[in-house]
């Protein structure tokens, strides 16, 4: 369980009206932002939408043209030097050297922060990622999964109080990913560390994070309990692709317990069906009178499920959400 919060502490991070502009860009559009200490927090959104310059500026990597962010109480442009030593990284891009081992790696960062008894927080570290045995191994030998974990455990080296994991399992197979995750959850579960998440993964986010945010072009559009924002949506969602529409929609939203029915965007049409998505208080009961009342229409396919983050950003921007490549879901 994570470390409750004290009233009195800072926040771990906080951003207020935040704005970066590239040229005529503006990648952050007035960001508002609050996450208590102890907290696994998700700022999900397409690429693009600005995850990674909030990231960059919290980290002090980047200025910020407009607004305000503090880290632990510290702002991150007047006292940028606290800030760094008090955050840990795992970027977005691969960025260990190839010709090191995973050992000399970490003992390499120790150097650089002027741990003491580094030796023993390396094996530490190693050992709570699980890659003791591979320690010794180059990089450039070692596993996608292995590395990105060989970075998460670098992050963690210097105990820093907030880690930022910038879209950390990018490109990683299932089998990789799920490890990763695990191990995300164990270092939640010590209540030492605030984790803050990017990802286009909105299944990741849903998977890991007690509390989330969606950004799209620079702006928060809502934010809150990953549960709590699916159920706003007000139920279960039956998804029917149907041979003619004429008078579907009338009659599906006869039926008691339909909340709405709306064109369904989040699957492809095809050119001679129709897909509808039904809003509709307990689902698996409800499901008999929807089939019933569309059987005239000709039903191809139906599908039945709990609201998704996915439907929560469509509800909310208005526009479907495509994340690049393969379904992250396992």
């Amino acid at each position: 369980m994570r470390r409750e919060a004290s009233t009195t502490q800072a926040p771990a991070l906080e951003a207020s009206q935040l704005e970066r502009r590239f040229g005529a860009v503006r990648a952050l559009d007035g960001l508002d932002l609050s996450v208590p200490q102890g907290t696994f927090y998700g700022l999900l959104g397409p690429n693009g939408a600005g995850k990674t310059t909030a990231i960059a500026i919290l980290t002090t990597q980047l200025r910020p043209t407009a607004g305000r962010a503090r880290v632990l109480g510290r702002d991150v442009v007047a006292e940028r030097a606290q800030v760094r030593r008090a955050v840990g990284l795992v970027f977005q891009e691969p960025s260990l050297d190839r010709d090191l081992s995973g050992r000399e790696q970490l003992d390499l960062h120790a150097r650089l922060y002027h741990l003491p008894e580094r030796r023993a927080r390396v094996e530490e570290m190693l050992a709570l990622v699980g890659i003791g045995s591979h320690a010794d191994r180059p990089v450039r030998a070692l596993s996608g999964g292995m590395r990105r974990r060989l970075e998460i455990a670098r992050g963690l080296l210097h105990r820093p109080r907030v880690l930022f994991l910038d879209e950390p399992t990018l490109g990683l197979d299932v089998a990789a990913r799920l490890a990763i995750w695990e191990h995300l959850r164990d270092i939640h579960a010590r209540g030492e560390t605030t984790l803050f998440l990017t990802t286009h993964a909105m299944a990741e986010a849903d998977a890991l994070c007690e509390r989330v945010g969606i950004l799209d072009r620079g702006r928060l559009v809502v934010e809150g309990e990953p549960e709590a924002l699916k159920a706003a949506l007000g139920g279960d969602r039956v998804s029917l692709e149907l041979e003619k529409g004429e008078g579907a929609e009338d009659r599906l939203r006869a039926v008691a317990g339909v909340v709405r029915v709306e064109p369904d965007p989040t699957l492809p049409r095809p050119p001679a069906s129709v897909r509808l998505a039904v809003t509709t208080a307990d689902g698996p009961r409800r499901l008999p009178a929807l089939l019933e009342v569309v059987r005239p229409n000709g039903l191809v396919a139906v599908d039945l499920h709990r609201p998704t983050l996915e439907e929560v950003f469509l509800h909310h921007t208005g526009h479907v959400f495509e994340p690049p490549g393969a379904d992250p879901r396992p």
